[in-house]
């Protein structure tokens, strides 16, 4: 569980009901703080995972840890990550940025299932940990304009399931030679349930957070950021190039390519349910995913594109597409 405290003895009436409001999406710990006026809001707020925060470590040369730093929780950005430049594009000052994305955080899935089954690598930030975090630096009021989430790739399917499809699970089943990471691998445990991954369930986790914002924020515009496109819809092939001349194939990866485009599915119909905007962001990045000649992702120790950087992330490249798509989106609400 994460604790968020300042020193402060009372808990400030906005931050008080972020905390009643938010405890049923996730685990939230607990909060502290001196009495604040009410905040007037940021331009920008990003909520998101290691897509969004996109840091420049790959936990091999460069660890992914905060520098050792357990109040970092594993917040570091790299500033050519879509939100950085998203901000730009906007015009928008770095103290009326938000930038709340993290590696390793989700939806709502804990270290910790209902039945008590531990999740190793399941303690990173959720969306209501995240938005608690913007609220205390003052993020959400009448001025804020854009709210802008991706998530949804660190979590458990269905919820409260000890299955996920983050980094590590990803790399596990795409490099199971014996027995592949396709539809196999759903059937044996080793990959997410896709058919749990639908609209309805995607807007239920995210619905507390939305209404939070919507209320306390009540001129932005929200937005679902989807992935970048990193295989073509219906392709069984994941690849991942290493060092810049290695270049592993997977054939038989149609299941973590699904995933992907379940999720995609997802966050589109949710963001319809919730009344709120979505961005596609495989559109901008087609033809440019893993398997293709000029991929916009990371591949591992690449010294051509980012020697230090999270395999199949997106490269600069891929983020400058990403940021120019949401940019066109919610360009308007300047």
């Amino acid at each position: 569980m994460i604790s968020f405290r300042t020193g402060g003895a009372g808990l400030p009436l906005r931050l008080a009901a972020t905390v009643a409001v938010l405890a049923a999406a996730g685990t939230v710990g607990t909060a502290t703080a001196d009495e604040p006026t009410a905040a007037a809001g940021k331009t920008l707020v990003v909520m998101g995972d290691s897509f969004a925060a996109n840091p420049a470590c790959d936990g091999v040369l460069v660890k992914c840890d905060g520098n050792n730093d357990a109040a970092a929780h594993e917040c570091l950005q790299r500033p050519t990550s879509w939100p950085v430049q998203l901000s730009a594009l906007m015009g928008v000052a770095a103290t009326d940025f938000e930038n709340a994305t993290c590696t390793n955080a989700s939806i709502d899935s804990g270290p910790v299932t209902s039945t008590g089954q531990q999740v190793p690598g399941r303690d990173g930030y959720t969306l209501a940990q995240l938005a608690i975090k913007a609220a205390k630096n003052g993020a959400f009021g009448p001025r804020t304009k854009v709210v802008a989430i991706q998530l949804g790739a660190n979590d458990e399917w269905p919820a409260d399931s000890a299955t996920t499809a983050d980094a590590p699970a990803q790399l596990t089943c795409a490099f199971n030679l014996a027995q592949g990471c396709d539809a196999d691998a759903v059937t044996q445990g080793r990959w997410p349930d896709l058919n749990s991954v639908t609209g309805a369930a995607y807007a239920d986790r995210i619905r507390k957070v939305v209404d939070y914002v919507k209320y306390y924020a009540p001129n932005a515009r929200i937005t679902l950021v989807g992935y970048p496109e990193l295989a073509p819809a219906g392709s069984t092939a994941w690849c991942l190039s290493a060092l810049g001349v290695l270049h592993y194939v997977q054939p038989r990866g149609g299941a973590i390519n699904e995933f992907w485009n379940r999720v995609d599915d997802a966050e589109r119909d949710a963001a319809q349910q919730l009344s709120i905007d979505f961005v596609d962001a495989r559109t901008p990045t087609a033809g440019h995913g893993l398997c293709a000649a000029d991929p916009w992702l990371l591949g591992a120790l690449d010294p051509q594109v980012n020697l230090v950087g999270l395999p199949f992330h997106p490269s600069p490249r891929g983020d400058t597409a990403v940021a120019t798509e949401v940019y066109a989106h919610v360009a308007q609400t300047r």
